[in-house]
């Protein structure tokens, strides 16, 4: 297994899942609005409206596989959630590009596999890699999804755009620091 390579237990849901009124209940975060993540308040919720058991019983390393038109209508706090959560990778038949953007953002990989609803089954283990697209399933089944960019890579393992750059212009002050340099 690579470094980039996810194992976990699959939590599937099905198809138009809402992101704000769905996987979390934007009408409880909204007071909060543009100010610093609850996580304990978006964890606490997430997929509660869906799965009341997911808060308490999800553990880290865990897999979401979501149907068609996953996440739509959803705002950052979505992907907190999931991330929070313990999620290490979703995994959809489809969704719009802003939920992949948003969650890659915080450090959380979404892939999209046209076909993987039917391959899985709800608390199976599935390995998915997100740097190669490669999913495997607990049958033994192989599906591809568009790999992640190199970048996407990096951002992802990063833990999100913020934490690289941060990285990054370390790294590049500490060079500019060096003497000769």
């Amino acid at each position: 297994m690579s470094d980039t390579t996810r194992r976990g237990r699959v939590w599937k849901f099905g198809d138009n899942v809402s992101g704000d009124d769905g996987i979390i209940e934007f009408s409880v975060v909204r007071e909060g609005f543009g100010k610093a993540f609850d996580e304990d308040t978006l964890r606490a919720m997430c997929f509660r409206s869906l799965r009341p058991e997911f808060p308490a019983e999800v553990k880290p390393g865990d897999i979401v596989v979501g149907g068609t038109n996953f996440g739509h209508h959803n705002h950052v706090e979505v992907s907190v959630a999931i991330k929070v959560s313990g999620i290490s990778v979703v995994i959809v038949e489809s969704c719009e590009s802003g939920i992949i953007r948003r969650a890659l953002n915080v450090g959380l990989p979404i892939m999209t596999c046209p076909g993987i609803t039917a391959a899985v089954e709800d608390g199976e283990v599935l390995e998915a890699d997100p740097a190669t697209g490669i999913i495997r399933t607990a049958s033994g089944q192989v599906l591809q999804s568009r790999p992640f960019s190199p970048r996407m890579v990096e951002i992802w393992q990063a833990g999100g755009t913020i934490p690289l750059l941060e990285r990054e212009f370390a790294e590049r002050r500490a060079t500019a620091a060096l003497p000769g340099a």
